[in-house]
Order: C-alpha cells, then structure tokens, then sequence
C-alpha cells in the first residue's frame, strides 16, 4: 500500500512538477554559430567539456544556451559580459549533466559580484551563497576555482549544488523523484563520517563538508568533479552514491543516460 501512494504522489506532484516544466519549456536547437561561440568560450576554462565526445559536446552546448536563456543575470561590480553568462551557465550544466531535469526553473535570477561580498548582515564575506531570491557567485573565484581544477574547491560547482538540492526537492516546480531516491542515501553515510572525522581529526574532504549536511553535499561534489579519483579511491561508497544521484561518472565521461 505505500509504495501505492508513494507512486501515486510520484506521478502527481513529481510529474505534474519538474517532468511537467522541462516539458513545457522544450528545449530550443542552439544555432550553429553559436554552438562555436560557445565551444570556443566553454573550452579554455572547463576541463569537464573537454573531455566530452563530440556528440556529448553538442548536447552540452544546447544545454548551456537553454539554460542561459531561462535565466537573468545581474552583474555588481563588474560590466555585464554575456561570455560571463555562458560560463556560469556551463557550471551549471556539468553539476546537472547526467539528469533529465537541468533548467532550475525556481532560481530565475543569478548575481554575478566583482569579488568577495557580504551578505545578510553577516559579519564574513561569502564568494557564493544560493537563496530563495537567486544564485550568488564571486565571478574572481569562479575563475580562480576553474584556474586549479584539482584542489576541490570550485564555488560555482558548490553553489549549483546547492542549486540543485533546492530545486529536487521543491514542490513549487516539482519534485524530482528520481534524483530525490538517490540523493536520500547519503544522510545515513554522512553520520558516521563526521563521528570518525571527529574522532580521527582528519578527513579526505576539507572540514567545511562538515558544517552541516547541505555543505557535506556541496563540498562533495566539488571533489567528485575535480579529484574524481581520489574520491574514489578514499571513499569509495560515497562516489557511488554521487554517480547514481548525477547519473554521471567523471572517470567515464560520455557515458550518460539515453536521454541525454
């Protein structure tokens, strides 16, 4: 009887939600010319686009120009600058790559600032925050985690999962069921993670995973991308359980859903 009302709730809420949205914002062919465009701005930063196959390449391409054309960018600090928006949009599509469900219709608006900022009378300066009114990032250190594409620490791959998090679970657009039964493994393995980091004081993810749960998630995939196989070697049920939530394998990287 409860997987009976879990299914019902699924096709209901999850359907009618995120599935219904994507459908109804169908994705738009990106023109050739700028398919280049983009290829040729994507390309020098983002080591993840390059190690994609060519018919991988397109596919990621028109991701990033639905994505980029879904959202409005705010800039503070610094000129508005469209090659700005492609890049973080490209951000965007690698966390998202691997699922079938990549615009994050509830985020409508991305803020782009010069640098380091404060925000919500906090005392500290952030580099990227994620909230109800959009997606923050210091465009200085997204640059720079892009620069060093091994030391983990990549804000914008941080940030879109938090995005990302937000947006699977939100009955405003939809929840994402099938991202959703994946993600839902990882509370039980984070408890004891932190208690043996605790205990040992050392852990192979920096010691902000260990804030909260949501910065465990995010701090993770910022490993997952750039230290694929160290995570792997050195936790290796949690990289499992990252490739099934991302439906993505950075040690594989064109092997990808069908529907991709």
């Amino acid at each position: 009887m409860a997987n009976l009302f879990q299914k019902f709730f699924r096709n209901l809420i999850g359907k009618a939600g995120a599935d219904a949205f994507q459908e109804l914002h169908s994705e738009e062919t990106i023109p050739p010319e700028l398919a280049t465009k983009y290829s040729t701005i994507i390309s020098p930063l983002l080591p993840y686009f390059n190690q994609l196959n060519e018919s991988n390449k397109q596919k990621f391409l028109k991701r990033v120009y639905n994505f980029r054309k879904s959202k409005s960018f705010h800039f503070h600090g610094l000129d508005a600058q469209e090659e700005v928006m492609i890049l973080v949009s490209a951000a965007s599509i690698q966390v998202s790559f691997g699922l079938k469900n990549y615009l994050l219709p509830f985020f409508k608006e991305i803020y782009i600032l010069s640098d380091a900022y404060q925000a919500l009378e906090a005392k500290e300066l952030y580099i990227g925050h994620v909230s109800p009114t959009g997606i923050y990032i210091s465009w200085k250190h997204f640059v720079r985690g892009f620069a060093d594409y091994s030391d983990g620490m990549n804000v914008a791959l941080h940030e879109m999962a938090h995005a990302l998090y937000h947006e699977s679970f939100s009955k405003e657009t939809g929840i994402d069921w099938d991202f959703r039964r994946d993600f839902e493994k990882l509370p039980a393995f984070f408890g004891p993670m932190m208690t043996q980091a605790i205990i040992q004081k050392k852990s192979y993810l920096r010691g902000y995973a260990f804030t909260n749960f949501h910065e465990f998630w995010a701090v993770s995939v910022e490993y997952f991308f750039e230290n694929s196989q160290g995570l792997k070697d050195n936790l290796p049920q949690l990289y499992t359980i990252l490739c099934d939530t991302l439906n993505q394998d950075p040690l594989r990287p064109n092997e990808f859903p069908a529907f991709i």
